[in-house]
């Protein structure tokens, strides 16, 4: 198998597109990160161009990590194609790094003599890909395998793509409706196709407004906290208990709800502060840990409605209350309520 040179890892993800392009494919494949969409588009245009179709029942071997045996999997490598130079074996959800211990003798052909006939893929959709720098096994993956990572694409990327998903169905949409709907519904791929059809199936006119998209769009937990903040801070303690027991319903458990809190004051907070300070937009970015100016813009906005000395001492509830959360067994949405109230209490 080829060693690459030493230096800056490459980036993987390209290098496979770069492969489906050119036909020309490692043997050793490691598909990872947090946008499945992608993950799952690219494992299934691999399996289209890896293999001949011909004999694709032949020479596409799928196994799952928790359930194959060592055997499988061996088997799996070292049979021979049938009628074809090539074969692809996907595994999904195995740990290469904690392999059990009747696994290793496959793992180390894996790493040191895998057959040139071989596309292996290692495919992480459930299970998080954690590399261990500690170990032996690391240091052959980083200079054998393609470690395809997909991440959640950048705000420009994702408004280039609904606009493209939305002319495929008939409709026009704006820059600025794009990123309004980013923000309502987050930027998860998988997410926003299911968003998109119901918002075109919805509208009965060519160009999607934000009306369409408040009428029939699902609000994740970072768009509804906003108003949850606005809510708190404008003393609408009955508002904000409700907008909780809404997210409740939706199956958001109570220490997530009240993370995405404490993180969204904590944003608001490092708003305020860089204004102040007169701060420049770049800054204001790193700060909030995002490249969106439109969620930036938000931000800043939502924090006019606050002052700091409310943001200290909602921050020092949320501390209090994130304690109490994780050493207390008392109802975690009667704590989440209660630091609510406090927080809707507080000086303005």
């Amino acid at each position: 198998m080829a060693v690459r040179p030493k230096g800056k890892r490459p980036n993987g993800a390209a290098m496979l597109k770069d492969a489906l392009k050119t036909g020309n494919f490692n043997r050793l494949y490691m598909i990872t990160g947090e946008e499945s969409y992608l993950k799952e588009y690219y494992l299934e245009e691999l399996k289209k161009k890896a293999v001949d179709e011909a004999f694709r029942d032949f020479n596409l071997i799928e196994l799952d990590g928790k359930s194959m045996t060592p055997e499988e999997l061996s088997d799996a490598i070292e049979s021979y194609p049938a009628m074809a130079e090539r074969k692809l074996v996907v595994v999904t959800d195995f740990d290469l790094y904690k392999a059990p211990a009747p696994f290793q003798p496959v793992v180390e052909t894996i790493l040191e003599d895998l057959p040139e006939y071989v596309c292996l893929v290692f495919f992480y959709d459930i299970l998080e890909f954690k590399p261990d720098k500690r170990t032996k096994v690391y240091q052959k993956l980083d200079k054998i395998a393609c470690i395809a990572e997909f991440s959640h694409m950048e705000e420009r990327e994702l408004v280039s793509w609904l606009r493209r998903r939305f002319r495929e169905l008939g409709k026009n949409i704006d820059d600025g409706v794009c990123a309004y709907m980013l923000f309502l519904c987050g930027n998860s791929m998988t997410n926003l196709i299911g968003e998109v059809e119901k918002t075109a199936a919805f509208a009965t006119v060519d160009t999607i407004s934000k009306y369409h998209i408040d009428a029939v769009c699902t609000r994740v937990l970072d768009a509804v906290v906003f108003d949850l903040t606005d809510a708190i801070s404008a003393r609408q303690f009955d508002k904000a208990v409700a907008l909780v027991n809404d997210l409740i319903a939706q199956k958001n458990n109570e220490v997530a709800i009240f993370t995405t809190i404490v993180r969204h004051i904590q944003r608001l907070y490092a708003a305020k502060l860089n204004e102040e300070a007169r701060g420049r937009e770049t800054a204001l970015f790193e700060l909030l840990g995002t490249h969106s100016s439109y969620y930036a813009r938000q931000i800043v906005a939502a924090s006019h409605k606050t002052t700091l000395p409310w943001l200290r001492q909602a921050a020092k509830i949320c501390g209090e209350t994130d304690t109490q959360l994780k050493s207390s067994a008392a109802d975690k949405q009667k704590l989440l309520e209660l630091a609510l109230l406090s927080m809707a209490g507080g000086k303005a």
